[in-house]
């Protein structure tokens, strides 16, 4: 019998999905805003942002915050979330998470 092998997650997509139900966002390092619902119940848009911020934080390799607002604010990214008042928050927002949790 032939098995179908289904990879693994992205665990870094997997957490930013995750985070989307209810994000912290962050001005200059001081909490502004806590358990912000990005997505609504939109699980595909979820993943498919995610996957997007994934592969941006893998390709560009600094993980700073103005790189990762600006990429936020891209078509790419922009198609699934609309982003542009909230790009820097977000992106902060994003960046303390990922630290936190070990997967930057």
């Amino acid at each position: 019998m032939i098995g179908i092998q289904v990879p693994e997650p992205d665990p870094i997509e997997a957490t930013i999905v995750a985070w989307c139900r209810r994000a912290n966002l962050y001005r200059d390092g001081a909490l502004v805003r806590e358990g912000v619902n990005l997505l609504g119940s939109n699980e595909l848009a979820a993943k498919a942002w995610a996957k997007a911020v994934a592969n941006h934080l893998a390709a560009d390799g600094e993980h700073d915050h103005e790189s990762l607002a600006t990429f936020l604010l891209t078509q790419q990214a922009a198609q699934h979330v609309r982003a542009y008042s909230s790009a820097p928050l977000i992106a902060e927002g994003l960046l303390v998470m990922l630290t936190e949790r070990g997967l930057l």
